[in-house]
């Protein structure tokens, strides 16, 4: 008997989806799928019966954001019909792709194997491409690396790629760091450790030449400080994850006198700063 999901279609405006997403996984929810107008969520519907008022509750916190509709839908081939969705994606000299893609790897591009566990950081949100496209002037040889909010691992890779010593990352969800070190397998990459839990899972002792953090703007807030006790002194850290309507906020009540923006980079409505800290 096939098992039967609840489609939960969301219209997210100005809500920062990396929030809905964090705060949906909390509550049951196993799959994400993300379009242009669009948040389709997706739970177990024995689940959703017990846990439908919280949901509703916890999403009624966000003035923009609205419920569209709500499906149930029976599981045919899951894997099949979520990897239809995914398509390899260039982005600068990278060519990300599933490891299921038939089609022919271009030539003189940086190939990057991401099999997602139906979560974010596939490379087709514009957060990650933003970031995707500073790496190759980013990274220098030999580079020590941190990603935090490493999701599927797609950043940490495409820096050890591009040369860095080592790579080490972290993410709060669980179903993350089983799915970087599947994704770090199918790469053949040696040098990138994922733990899971916050930044304290990382040896505060080591110093990293480049942060990279794909993540959402409360928790950006909450660890830059932490960033720059990790950070060389002539370190970068990398950002992403930013609405542009929040980006004079930051500026002026996070970032303030600790680093300062060398890019800001936009796409649609989101935007990257690279960041140097400021050494006093």
């Amino acid at each position: 008997m096939n098992q039967t999901y609840l489609e939960l279609q969301l219209e997210l405006n100005n809500t920062d989806p990396l929030v809905i997403i964090a705060e949906l996984n909390e509550l049951g929810f196993s799959g994400f799928d993300e379009t242009e107008v669009l948040l389709k969520a997706y739970i177990d519907l024995s689940i959703w019966i017990k846990v439908q008022k919280n949901v509703k509750a916890r999403l009624a916190s966000f003035s923009e954001l609205s419920i569209v509709a709500e499906y149930e839908i029976e599981q045919k081939n899951w894997n099949a019909e979520w990897e239809k969705s995914i398509q390899p994606q260039l982005i600068g000299p990278f060519y990300v792709y599933p490891s299921w893609n038939k089609k022919v790897i271009p030539t003189n591009t940086i190939p990057i194997v991401i099999d997602p566990k139906m979560a974010f950081g596939t490379g087709t949100h514009e957060t990650t491409r933003l970031l995707l496209s500073w790496l190759p002037s980013a990274i220098k040889k030999n580079d020590r690396i941190l990603d935090a909010g490493t999701g599927t691992g797609i950043l940490g890779i495409a820096a050890s790629k591009l040369g860095a010593r080592m790579v080490e990352g972290f993410d709060i969800d669980p179903w993350s760091v089983e799915n970087v070190a599947e994704n770090i397998n199918k790469n053949n990459v040696d040098n990138f450790k994922a733990y899971h839990g916050s930044i304290e899972q990382i040896n505060s002792d080591q110093q990293f030449d480049i942060i990279l953090a794909n993540i959402n703007t409360v928790a950006l807030r909450d660890l830059l400080p932490m960033f720059k006790k990790y950070l060389n002194n002539d370190g970068s850290l990398l950002i992403s994850g930013l609405l542009d309507i929040d980006i004079p906020f930051f500026k002026d009540q996070v970032i303030q006198d600790e680093f300062i923006i060398l890019e800001q980079n936009d796409f649609r409505e989101w935007s990257a700063l690279w960041l140097k800290p400021v050494v006093y």
